[in-house]
């Protein structure tokens, strides 16, 4: 079984990443998956948005803590608008789209389940974070609700760079479903295949070189988050790793 093709914030090489038009193209390109990123808003909203401001988008570095649902739909992200959570939630429902939906901060965690529930999709997603916090307030909402633990930030620690070495304590503490590490974190290679036996799921980010989509695919990951949905499943084509 090959693994499963996670697009990256939608098709985010071809269209406005994060977008509506960024998660249809990827279900055109015939993705099994969008991953996306969520931000809180300053009037309890929460939006599909990556950065901590805006500076990427209108040139102005405001904090996007501080920016009300009104103020993110101002913003032009290669001709399309922010869209909220709700309104992504109800087009995955109509596409029967599965979903990544990562945590940019912990205190979402409750409305996030009450919007899945709402949509009745959760079943339909893990739900993900670089933040431990934020994964345990979503296991004391809903533990029945897939949890994934990014790892790959840029550190020098000593403690982060054993733990993304050798992930199985981190993972049990949050009761994870799934460990999510950068593609080019030391010894992924030699330890991929050890947390794939222990059971765990592996979603590898993000991944577009051809070569390395095929050898992660050989040593049993369970998803590839990729920029470039088609490409990557062309690349994999005919590969059936060992599960």
């Amino acid at each position: 079984m090959a693994p499963l093709i996670i697009a990256h914030r939608g098709a985010s090489a071809d269209a406005p990443e994060n977008t509506l038009a960024a998660f249809e193209l990827a279900l055109r390109q015939q993705a099994d998956m969008i991953e996306l990123d969520l931000q809180p808003t300053a009037d309890g909203e929460i939006v599909v948005f990556h950065d901590d401001d805006t500076s990427r988008w209108n040139g102005r570095a405001e904090p996007v803590a501080r920016l009300t649902l009104a103020e993110f739909r101002q913003l032009d992200i290669r001709g399309e608008r922010v869209p909220t959570l709700a309104e992504t939630l109800d087009w995955a429902r109509s596409a029967n789209m599965p979903l990544n939906l990562e945590l940019k901060k912990p205190g979402m965690a409750a409305r996030c389940v009450q919007l899945l529930r709402e949509f009745k999709l959760v079943d339909q997603v893990i739900v993900s974070s670089f933040f431990p916090q934020a994964l345990r307030e979503l296991r004391a909402v809903d533990p029945a609700i897939a949890r994934g633990y990014l790892m790959g930030i840029r550190t020098y620690r000593p403690d982060v760079r054993l733990r993304e070495f050798w992930p199985f304590g981190a993972l049990r503490r949050i009761g994870a479903a799934a460990w999510h590490p950068y593609h080019g974190l030391p010894g992924l290679d030699w330890v991929l295949p050890k947390v794939r036996r222990a059971g765990y799921q592996v979603n590898v980010w993000t991944v577009d070189d051809p070569d390395r989509l095929r050898t992660l695919a050989a040593l049993g990951a369970s998803g590839l988050i990729t920029n470039t949905p088609a490409a990557a499943r062309a690349a994999l084509a005919g590969v059936l790793p060992q599960r």
